[in-house]
């Protein structure tokens, strides 16, 4: 799946900002390879998978890729770890190449299945509602712009779309 986007820089930034909050777990101005595990780590949580399980480690793994693909395109000091301006100055070069997108397809294909519950293939609202927790945002109204075809449910591919949308600022 290929999703154009068309920003302005301040956009590119305002998203950079964001997504390095929400990556930087443990809140120390910097992104490492425990930022992204504990990240997994609470998308198992919220899911209630064990990462012991064939779904869970899948979601592990997809978060360690992350890291290693980000600390190789974005660590340019190669201190091992991410600086915020490393982050922000990179992204839109992430988002523009498709970067952006290879690493998050294999998150969002993890994370969708841990939140199928019933493994029906589709994420009914609770289930969304297991995943998507940006403080500060109306569940309805994301679940509502993610269910495209408004038929109350979300497939993988409108799933996909609303997570890219969010970060790059288009959700």
């Amino acid at each position: 799946m290929t999703i154009g986007v068309v920003m302005s820089q301040p956009n590119f930034r305002e998203s950079a900002e964001r997504n390095f909050n929400d990556l930087d777990a443990d809140g120390d101005g910097f992104l490492t390879r425990y930022d992204y595990l504990a990240l997994a780590q609470r998308r198992l949580e919220q899911t209630g998978v064990r990462a012991d399980t064939p779904e869970g480690g899948a979601v592990v793994d997809a978060f360690l890729n992350a890291w290693d693909t980000h600390a190789r395109a974005l660590d340019t000091d190669r201190d091992g770890r991410i600086s915020r301006q490393e982050y922000v100055r990179s992204f839109e070069t992430l988002v523009r190449t498709g970067a952006l997108e290879a690493v998050l397809a294999p998150i969002s294909r993890a994370t969708f299945t841990v939140a199928d519950r019933d493994g029906d293939g589709w994420i009914d609202a609770e289930e969304f509602g297991s995943l998507w927790n940006r403080p500060g945002t109306d569940l309805k109204a994301v679940f509502a712009r993610a269910d495209a075809d408004g038929d109350g449910r979300i497939s993988f591919e409108e799933y996909a779309r609303a997570r890219h949308g969010l970060l790059t600022g288009e959700a």
